[in-house]
């Protein structure tokens, strides 16, 4: 934790309060102080960050300081005292109430100390209660500081991607889970292409800017439970819980495809090169690690903006369970048609997309080919939506907003689907029924039909997305 990142982050009260507020880490060094706690503490300006007590107060003071602390940390509750010393010749006294810090689980992360200066004729009583007040307080503020400084020491500042500390952290635990439950677990290494080009050419305040934007993109496809980390450099790793091969390469070539088509103001279009491996559960991290850095140097080496996997992947995926119940193809009929070309093209691939599903579906194939195939369709689906919200916004539909409201409902409840069946609360049979009669038939052969007929109707030529 750096004097910079706690300046930034506590209240301004804290830092300029007439009560003397400091942070001590659990080793016993302040973390924190601000001008009046360097007054009690007798310390220079600026002496009392990385100090210990026994370099700022007397033997006596930092005795019973330390018994203090020993008492917070064992019962967990703030202790106040009175102290009086003697500085420069005058005899000051201030009320300190030294309390706990908790982190997550409350556990203990720091120490806080408030002490108010007794004025002449002010009962200690009242001002001990002033100073556990003004405790009780700020213990919250410092809270949420300590866990602010805590994800700041595991962050890259740049991008606000997870640094190797934490990355390293997580790892530990998740490729455990995956032996352990077999649960696949994947990795994607994403490597900017030609980065040196972008710092020489403009410099390295431009390439920070390039990297926070291509974090941006990455984000964007990332779900909820993957994690993305600056691996080094022009270099990030996104990790992938419940992640089979084939799943994790559709994310990295929608990675790929989205920087590829990303405009960077003032600088152009770039690409990325992508390295996919799955864990295995008989190897380290780092061999795992390796396996897709070399396969990222693969896609460099076969001309960059592509995806390189290993192929090899681990064998403790589930097969999807037995499917009860009759499914049956679904067929298009020319009179689905609305009218217009591409609308209607769309509306054919979603039932062939939907097809592909029950393919896969009742002829066994892994999980991840299946999560691979549901990828595809959802894909489908909402560039199909965003095009016709498009094209009926061009015709003036009246019922555009609930068209619109509708999409929304239909994606959320697909996302929400799709991330139970990865955790096994919901079978394939009751996923592949919504996506293939809900979202497709249904939602196509009714309220679809709701704008045929201005279709069917328009005077002026039927408009296509830019």
């Amino acid at each position: 934790m750096e004097l910079d990142d706690i300046r930034n982050i506590l209240p301004l009260f804290l830092r300029h309060s007439n009560a003397a507020v400091a942070i001590k880490d659990l080793d016993g060094s302040y973390l924190f102080g601000n001008s009046a706690f360097e007054r009690f503490a007798g310390a220079a300006p600026g002496g009392v960050v990385g100090a210990c007590d026994a370099d700022l107060l007397s033997p006596e003071r930092a005795r019973r300081a330390a018994e203090a602390e020993r008492e917070i940390l064992t019962s967990g509750r703030a202790v106040s005292e009175s102290e009086t010393f003697v500085s420069r010749g005058e005899t000051i006294c201030f009320q300190v109430a030294r309390f706990p810090i908790f982190g997550e689980h409350e556990r203990h992360v720091a120490i806080g100390v408030i002490a108010v200066e007794c004025l002449p004729r002010t009962d200690n009583v009242v001002d001990a209660e002033r100073a556990l007040k003004q405790a009780q307080e700020a213990n919250a503020q410092l809270r949420s500081a300590i866990f602010t400084l805590e994800e700041l020491a595991s962050t890259d500042r740049l991008t606000n991607a997870w640094n190797r500390r934490r990355f390293e952290e997580t790892i530990e635990g998740e490729t455990h889970r995956s032996a352990r439950y077999g649960h696949p677990l994947s990795m994607l290494l994403i490597d900017v292409d030609h980065f040196k080009r972008v710092n020489d050419e403009f410099g390295h305040r431009e390439g920070d800017r390039v990297l926070v934007a291509i974090s941006s993109l990455i984000r964007a496809i990332m779900r909820k439970s993957d994690s993305l980390t600056r691996w080094g450099g022009e270099e990030f790793i996104v990790l992938m819980p419940n992640t089979g091969l084939g799943r994790a390469q559709a994310t990295a070539r929608r990675i790929c495809e989205t920087v590829a088509d990303s405009e960077i103001e003032g600088i152009g279009r770039l690409t990325v090169s992508v390295g996919v491996a799955e864990y295995l559960p008989s190897e380290t991290s780092d061999e795992w690690i390796e396996r897709a850095d070399r396969a990222m140097y693969l896609a460099k080496e076969g001309g960059r903006n592509r995806v390189e996997a290993d192929a090899r992947r681990a064998l403790t995926q589930n097969h999807i369970e037995h499917l009860e119940g009759n499914f049956v193809q679904l067929v298009w009929k020319d009179m689905f048609c609305s009218g217009h070309p591409l609308i209607d093209g769309q509306h054919r691939d979603l039932f062939a997309r939907a097809n592909e599903l029950l393919d896969a579906m009742l002829s066994g194939r892994p999980r991840d080919e299946i999560l691979l195939t549901i990828e595809h369709l959802l894909f489908d689906v909402g560039k199909h939506f965003r095009d016709e919200e498009w094209i009926l916004g061009a015709l003036e539909f009246g019922h555009l907003d609930g068209h619109r409201q509708e999409h929304a409902r239909l994606m959320t409840r697909c996302h929400a689907l799709v991330g139970e069946f990865e955790a096994g609360i919901v079978p394939i049979g009751e996923l592949f029924e919504f996506l293939a009669h809900e979202l497709v038939t249904r939602h196509i052969l009714g309220t679809d039909r709701e704008y045929f007929d201005l279709i069917r109707h328009s005077a002026v030529s039927l408009p296509l997305p830019e």
